[in-house]
């Protein structure tokens, strides 16, 4: 316990190490200093008693040769006047007492004693031999003369001494300890005060007050520095949260802006493709496609740029699945074998089988960017995707034969706007923003990125991907599909590749409350006349798409506004075979909701399309749950076109064309 307070707390470590300096400062001279007052009061005892012997030797002796007691006792009687004496004994030849003389009220001593002997310790012995010359003048010992001082006033005084040094030591160490715990808790108090302040900072309360900041000294000036930093704290925060502030605008920017662009830019193509398809000579119908290749131009800056700014905004999240990387394979195949190989390049995906865990939208649109990089830089040879397995992971390549990348430059390639061999910004390669784009996804997927390259020979980068630790049930290869309006723009300036035709919702059987519901087969129409309701609440937009669809040969209607289409649906002026519905019609009503009450209004479930420049992942679900297509703005005029065939291919057999309203029905939505 103790060694877990000494462990916790400077103050009481402090404290123990003065008490322990001073306890041994004090101590250490106070012993040495009472044990050399005993030694040296003990010889001085000594030596006055043995002075005190001489004093009445010559006349003790004399006694003691006279066999005279009495006059033993007077010679001995002079010390009396000797401090701490206390008795003189005379002793014979062979040690018999012959007189013995006490002082008046000393303390009784055993006079027969031997010498040293300890009988006594409060007192202090001489022992002088009484020696006489005899008749022949030789020296004879006729007895001894032992006179005893008395130490115990000397012993009292010492007692007294030592009892006056240790309160002194005492008082001193006292003093001491409380000194330093007073200076100790000056300097651990707002130590202490400091620590719980950088807690609290660093749990990200920053009006937090940092104690002792006036101070002068070591202690004020760290507190100082300390006040500092939270200032900077404060204003990191600031700046963080006007940074987050100034993305997210930047992204709600950036989708409106983008969404309102494409609405001109949707007119341009429809207009552009009506133009070319009407044009009196071919001159004009080559200015129709050089204007529809500028429009694509600008659809594809704004669709990166969105998506650059959706990821750094942490707007696009990961779906984590486990897929078979074949099928990814397969559909990478599908979309970019062919322009490789219109371009003379030898393209190749592995035959390989594995479950990954991964999103598979996202992936597709990492690995395309990098594919389709490969492609723009490699003026001949091939281009390839590998795979191997390393551990929990399988490694996927792309390799080109291309122009490579110096190795100076190989971290700049990841920068928006940087390009390799383009200093003439050829849009044909691109704006630079693919492996921008491809770093930003790797990191939402966590998957790393790598890159090696040798200049003139080719560049390998690759991608590591989680192997699946169990292979579940994996859904059935598909080919190749254009990712999810809600998910991701397409890659940058993407060389044109053939696209299959989107699958048109599955039928859905009619449930039995509405199985005598007429189906649009059964509807009065022209022969070979398609009727198109389209709704849009941009002018412009509305006016082009209904242009196009009636040069096209069907019969379209128009509608700016929910209530103005409702009245065409309600009023007779269109029985429709499909909807073409924007999403966005005004602050309160969107597309699908006009999509489903025309639906209820008919009792019929006839096909739609939505499309819209921005498009959110709640919307695409419901729209899954109806079985609605999904299409992004500015949609190709040929592809509009595949989907209105698609949508009423089946119409004279009516079941296709057509099932009978089943609301709860769901559905799966093919994605343009």
């Amino acid at each position: 316990m103790f060694l877990k307070i000494f462990s916790r707390s400077l103050v009481a470590r402090s404290t123990a190490s003065a008490v322990v300096l001073v306890s041994v400062l004090v101590a250490v001279p106070m012993v040495v200093l009472i044990q050399s007052d005993v030694r040296n009061t003990r010889a001085e005892l000594a030596i006055r008693a043995e002075m005190a012997t001489r004093i009445v030797l010559d006349d003790v002796t004399n006694a003691l040769w006279d066999l005279d007691p009495e006059e033993a006792l007077t010679a001995l009687s002079p010390l009396r006047s000797i401090d701490s004496f206390a008795e003189a004994v005379i002793l014979g030849t062979h040690g018999e007492r012959f007189a013995i003389y006490r002082k008046p009220g000393s303390p009784v001593v055993v006079a027969d004693a031997p010498l040293n002997s300890g009988a006594n310790p409060a007192a202090t012995a001489a022992a002088v031999p009484l020696t006489r010359q005899d008749r022949t003048g030789g020296s004879r010992t006729i007895g001894t003369l032992l006179v005893r001082l008395d130490t115990g006033p000397t012993d009292a005084a010492i007692r007294h001494h030592v009892l006056v040094l240790g309160g002194i030591g005492a008082v001193t160490l006292l003093l001491v300890v409380l000194g330093v715990i007073w200076a100790t808790r000056g300097v651990t108090l707002p130590i202490a005060g400091m620590t719980r302040a950088m807690a609290d900072l660093a749990a990200g309360d920053v009006t937090v007050t940092v104690p002792v900041r006036h101070r002068d000294d070591e202690i004020g000036r760290m507190a100082k520095a300390l006040d500092t930093f939270r200032q900077n704290a404060i204003d990191l925060r600031v700046a963080k949260e006007r940074a987050e502030q100034a993305v997210a605008s930047k992204a709600k920017f950036m989708a409106a802006a983008s969404h309102d662009l494409r609405q001109p830019a949707q007119s341009l193509l429809m207009l552009t493709a009506m133009l070319r398809a009407t044009a009196p000579n071919p001159k004009v119908a080559e200015s129709a496609r050089k204007i529809e290749q500028v429009v694509m131009t600008l659809k594809q800056l704004l669709d990166e740029l969105l998506e650059v700014s959706r990821l750094d905004a942490g707007g696009v999240t990961a779906n984590m699945a486990v897929h078979e990387v074949a099928d990814l394979f397969d559909a990478l195949d599908s979309q970019y074998g062919p322009v490789a190989r219109d371009k003379g390049l030898a393209f190749s995906v592995p035959q390989y089988r594995a479950p990954v865990l991964t999103d598979r939208v996202l992936l597709l649109r990492l690995l395309g960017n990098l594919i389709d990089n490969a492609i723009r830089y490699t003026p001949a040879g091939q281009v390839q995707v590998a795979c191997l397995e390393s551990g929990g992971s399988l490694i996927v390549e792309v390799r080109d034969t291309g122009i490579g990348i110096p190795e100076d430059r190989l971290d700049a390639i990841w920068e928006e706007f940087h390009q390799i061999g383009n200093p003439e910004r050829n849009r044909d390669n691109g704006i630079g923003l693919g492996l921008s784009i491809v770093r930003r996804l790797a990191g939402v997927l966590d998957h790393p990125v790598k890159v090696r390259s040798t200049p003139g020979k080719g560049s390998v980068f690759s991608v590591t991907l989680p192997l699946a630790p169990v292979e579940p049930a994996l859904e059935p290869p598909r080919r190749a599909e254009a990712p999810p309006a809600f998910a991701l723009a397409p890659t940058e300036a993407p060389v044109p590749a053939p696209v299959p035709a989107p699958q048109a919702p599955a039928p859905a059987a009619a449930p039995a409350a509405v199985t005598g519901l007429a189906t649009l087969a059964d509807a009065p129409a022209k022969s070979g006349e398609i009727a198109i309701l389209v709704i849009d609440d941009d002018q412009f937009v509305l006016s082009a798409i209904s242009m196009f669809l009636n040069t096209a040969g069907h019969r379209v209607v128009g509608a700016s506004s929910v209530a103005q289409g409702l009245r065409a649906v309600e009023g007779g002026d269109i029985r429709p075979d499909a909807v073409i519905a924007d999403y966005h019609l005004s602050a309160t009503e969107n597309g699908l909701d006009f999509i489903d009450t025309v639906w209820h209004r008919l009792g019929l479930r006839i096909p739609a399309v939505l499309i819209s420049g921005r498009l959110d992942g709640a919307v695409t679900a419901r729209a899954a749950e109806m079985g609605v297509i999904v299409a992004a703005k500015p949609i190709m005029p040929d592809r509009l076109s595949a989907l209105v065939e698609q949508m009423t291919a089946a119409r004279p057999a009516g079941a296709a064309a057509v099932v009978a309203l089943d609301i709860a029905a769901p559905h799966k939505t093919p994605t343009i």
